[in-house]
């Protein structure tokens, strides 16, 4: 009988030492590493806003406020230009910097004055005779004979464009009176024309007159060349500059040459009151 009962104790005492392991090893499991947090915040965490803008454009004003926003993933700064609307939906604390921002700058543009351009084109050549130019242009003409050793000018076109002070683009395009011989198929293709004026500012220099400055003038042209009785290739002229005319005065602000002749154009600007 106590035989018995040793065997029976050291079979308990065998089973435990193989369970010591198992626990030691459960106990020593390392511990889960936590998921990394997605930096999406819920909707609840987020507010929504529609603010709408009265004054200026909508994209451009949220252009200004993109700089405002949490930058979370989910932040949205979102314009639309045909409800004048920006909705926003970020955190509380940057919706109410935003909602300050637009009060601040939502305001009504100050009054900018208007500037009338005029723009004349020139053909100049030595062959033929001088065309019939507005009286204005005259003196120009005769300036531009002992500049450019041109005998003859006639006018090609004018226009009056209207423009306002600020940065913006301001352009026309158009047909040029201009016919390159009579007895090619060139000769009676048209020559189009395009150009731009960027960015305008006016300079006062006297409380009778003022400068008008454009960062950029920028003339194109495609012109039939002739290759041939019935065939011919269109050729692109032009020229880029910056401009600076003091009001009532005339400039010639480029020219741009076509074979033996030149396209001269003449540029005057006044403020409009």
């Amino acid at each position: 009988m106590l035989r018995a009962k040793w065997r029976v104790f050291l079979l308990a005492a065998a089973l435990s030492a193989l369970a010591a392991p198992v626990a030691r090893a459960q106990g020593q499991q390392q511990p889960q590493t936590p998921r990394p947090e997605d930096n999406y915040i819920t909707a609840k965490q987020f507010q929504h806003r529609v603010f709408e803008v009265k004054n200026r454009d909508p994209h451009s004003l949220a252009n200004v406020l993109s700089t405002l926003g949490s930058g979370f993933k989910g932040a949205v700064i979102f314009p639309n230009r045909e409800f004048r609307t920006i909705t926003v939906r970020d955190f509380p604390e940057n919706i109410a910097v935003i909602e300050e921002a637009i009060r601040r700058f939502d305001q009504p543009e100050p009054a900018r004055p208007g500037i009338e351009f005029r723009v004349h084109f020139l053909l100049a050549s030595n062959d033929g005779s001088d065309g019939q130019l507005p009286a204005e242009l005259n003196e120009v003409a005769r300036q531009l004979q002992s500049s450019l050793g041109y005998k003859n000018f006639s006018l090609m076109g004018s226009q009056v464009l209207r423009s306002k002070e600020g940065p913006g683009l301001t352009h026309n395009k158009g047909v040029a009176d201009l016919r390159l011989g009579t007895n090619t198929e060139a000769g009676r293709q048209p020559a189009t024309y395009s150009y731009h004026i960027r960015e305008v500012r006016i300079e006062a220099r006297s409380a009778a007159s003022a400068r008008v400055l454009a960062d950029e003038f920028n003339f194109q042209m495609r012109v039939p060349v002739p290759l041939g009785p019935d065939k011919f290739s269109l050729q692109e002229i032009g020229f880029q500059s910056p401009v600076l005319i003091r009001e009532g005065e005339r400039v010639v602000v480029g020219t741009a040459g076509i074979a033996d002749k030149s396209v001269v154009v003449i540029l005057s600007a006044s403020t409009v009151k």
